[in-house]
């Protein structure tokens, strides 16, 4: 039998402050207190099939869910491509209205709870179910129910405990979580939901600004949009509107009632959006109607906090809708799509102006996507500029919300020198292979070039080139000064003073450090088997789909522990040289260079360059082999790793710290297990404190050539 009403009430009764610090409340009249939930006789939950009258239509709201359901039809606006995080209760990720489950791969990515500090910020707890109502609202997703933008992903981001009290410290490390994540999921973060708030006063707020200001007005210059409820005390003359939705980078949410004017609960204040938030029906977990393993509950809630919601994820559509027509948006033209577009109303009580939004509108004000002009070069000024040119589609080159196309059948080379200022560049390559050679320095010069074309680049001092998966090369050049290069398989970082340069999914790439300074570099392996090559200045690793180099750097650590059996081959020089091979751990150093390769599985050292060369192996168990001939030294450990030293005019071996003379080794025989017995019957800690010691005298007595 159906809830005869499925609604959740609140009262006004205010939260107590938590350790004496401003308590935040994510409900009506700004306290999340539940007092009835009517449920049937038995107490069992509802479920949206529930809710909905036998054949009819339940029309969720008359303005914007209804907007956006017919945009999803005209216009194909889901809200694909975003990540909105929920800043609230928590959300119960395996609603079946958000996905079933959380993390990669479902609807709701990932989150913390701020609470109780871990990785699950499940909407549990006696008074939770309000950030589950929100997110469905955000873009909820399943059969007879939909939010404004359902293929949106979510973080969930919780900040209450179980029994409704928050502090603004958690509040405050939310927004430097979002800051700090903003690419770490497959689609970025662009929109921020706050349907929480707090009352400020003279003694209040400073404190309060002074926690959060700075996080918000980051979050806006990164151009992710927060949105907060207004709050719902009015008191029918003036209520001035709750913290955050008071702060000048936060866009403040009022609700509107079935006439459309605003609810006679809503604090109010000139220039807000507005939207209806009165009756909305939306997601809840399981526990709110009495648990029967059925995550499908769906009620009835009233507030700024519903209306918040559906203002943030039109703002996600208008993006979107920007993005597919090739416009890189800002945070100020998103928001002035939507308000250029609403309709405005005064508030008869307090004369007050609101806007509520026209989705419509605001969509088909973009009108049809632009030809874009076509240029043969692109001159910048001095200001720092962000560029991005695409390359997935012809050649389009993107800035300041403006698209330009370049001649890719031009004979001479395309030409955008951006001039003096901190320039950022942003490549999205296409399926064919694209090779990219970028520098550093005052003259600042680079190309991006296929069979087809070549476009040259002038004055960028931060370049990112995301490969689209074709055989893709880039070339990397370093600067005068001191410059690190961090490098895995498909991608690759170079750094230094005023200059960054990313690579990413680039199956080649290739990083000089020639110009000056004492670069360093660190080589990482794949999961597969990898080679590590070593030569003076010259060091590289192979696998089946990647290869990685680095030419020219002084310093270099190469690191095998992704996966896979993996191997090392370490030339030397014309010069002295001194290697010397562990387990775990080899290292090679002359003139002018020193390389330092951890976990590979074999280790060959050749000297075929000239000078006076030592070579020292350690083997790090009994029982396994040395073998000796006039030319090489090899050891076999039991699990088939080998460490071999050719051709050195001297070779030190050494069993547990204990020097072997090579010369009692009969030629490709093994070692006589007499020599090593009484390392079998010491303590444990003392072999332990014997190995430890081996490694530091090996790489001390390295360090001092």
């Amino acid at each position: 039998m159906p809830h005869k009403n499925s609604r959740i009430d609140a009262d006004s009764k205010r939260i107590e402050p938590c350790e004496e610090r401003l308590a935040l409340s994510a409900s009506l009249a700004a306290d999340l207190l539940v007092e009835t939930l009517n449920l049937d006789d038995s107490g069992a939950a509802s479920d949206w099939n529930e809710l909905q009258p036998e054949g009819e239509e339940v029309n969720l709201s008359p303005d914007l869910i209804t907007q956006a359901n017919d945009l999803r039809e005209t216009h194909g606006l889901t809200g694909a491509g975003q990540t909105v995080a929920v800043i609230d209760t928590g959300v119960t990720a395996d609603h079946v209205a958000l996905g079933g489950g959380f993390g990669p791969g479902y609807r709701v990515v990932g989150g913390w709870d701020f609470a109780e500090n871990d990785a699950n910020p499940n909407d549990d707890g006696p008074t939770g179910f309000h950030g589950t109502h929100i997110a469905g609202l955000l873009a909820g997703d399943t059969d007879g129910f939909a939010g404004i933008a359902p293929e949106a992903d979510i973080v969930a981001l919780r900040v209450f405990d179980d029994y409704g009290f928050s502090q603004l410290e958690w509040i405050e490390s939310s927004l430097q979580w979002v800051l700090e994540n903003q690419n770490s999921f497959e689609s970025p973060i662009t929109t921020v939901n706050l349907s929480i708030g707090t009352a400020l006063n003279d003694a209040n707020r400073f404190h309060a600004m002074d926690l959060l200001e700075d996080e918000l007005s980051l979050l806006r210059e990164n151009n992710i949009l927060v949105f907060a409820a207004s709050g719902n005390s009015f008191d029918g003359s003036s209520s001035e509107i709750l913290y955050p939705a008071s702060s000048p980078s936060v866009i403040a949410v009022g609700s509107i009632d079935d006439s459309g004017l605003l609810s006679d609960f809503a604090q109010r204040e000139s220039g807000i959006f507005a939207a209806r938030g009165e009756s909305i029906v939306s997601a809840v977990p399981d526990h709110v109607f009495g648990l029967d393993g059925n995550i499908d509950d769906f009620a009835e809630l009233d507030g700024t906090s519903m209306a918040t919601p559906q203002v943030a994820a039109a703002s996600i559509l208008v993006r979107q809708a920007l993005i597919d027509q090739g416009i890189e948006p800002t945070a100020d033209e998103i928001l002035s799509r939507l308000s250029d577009n609403a309709a405005t109303s005064v508030d008869p009580i307090t004369g007050a102006t609101f806007h509520t939004i026209d989705l419509d509108a605001a969509i088909e004000s973009l009108g049809e996507s632009p030809v874009p002009a076509q240029l043969s070069e692109f001159n910048g000024t001095n200001d720092g500029e962000r560029v991005e040119l695409d390359l997935r589609n012809g050649i389009q080159l993107r800035i300041g919300g403006v698209t330009y196309s370049l001649d890719e059948s031009a004979t001479e080379p395309l030409v955008i020198d951006v001039g003096g200022g901190n320039d950022s560049l942003r490549i999205l390559g296409g399926t064919q292979a694209e090779r990219l050679v970028i520098q550093p320095g005052l003259e600042a010069t680079g190309s991006i070039s296929t069979n087809e074309f070549e476009i040259e680049l002038r004055g960028f001092e931060n370049v990112t080139f995301e490969g689209g998966g074709g055989p893709d090369r880039a070339t990397l050049f370093d600067s005068p000064g001191s410059d690190t290069l961090t490098s895995y398989p498909t991608r690759a970082t170079l750094e230094g003073v005023g200059f960054q340069y990313d690579v990413i999914d680039v199956g080649r790439i290739f990083v000089h450090g020639t110009v000056g300074g004492t670069d360093t570099a660190f080589l990482h392996d794949g999961q597969g088997d990898d080679s590590l090559s070593v030569r003076p200045q010259f060091t590289s690793i192979r696998s089946d789909d990647a290869f990685q180099l680095a030419y020219g750097f002084e310093r270099v650590y190469a690191y095998a522990n992704a996966g896979g059996f993996d191997t090392a081959k370490l030339y030397d020089s014309v010069g002295d040289d001194t290697i010397s091979i562990s387990a775990g751990r080899s290292a090679i150093s002359g003139p002018g260079y020193r390389v330092t390769a951890r976990g590979f599985d074999t280790t060959e050292a050749i000297a075929s360059g000239g000078g006076v060369d030592i070579a020292r192996i350690y083997g790090d168990e009994s029982g396994n082999q040395w073998r000796h001939s006039d030319d090489q030294v090899q050891w076999t450990g039991a699990d088939g790793q080998v460490r071999v030293a050719r051709n050195f005019e001297r070779v030190e071996a050494f069993e547990q710290l204990e020097q072997i003379e090579l010369e009692a080794l009969s030629n490709l025989s093994s070692l006589q297990p007499a020599s090593i017995v009484p390392w079998l019957f010491e303590d444990t800690e003392d072999r332990n404190e014997r190995d430890a010691a081996a490694t530091r005298s090996v790489f001390e007595q390295l360090g001092n050539q």
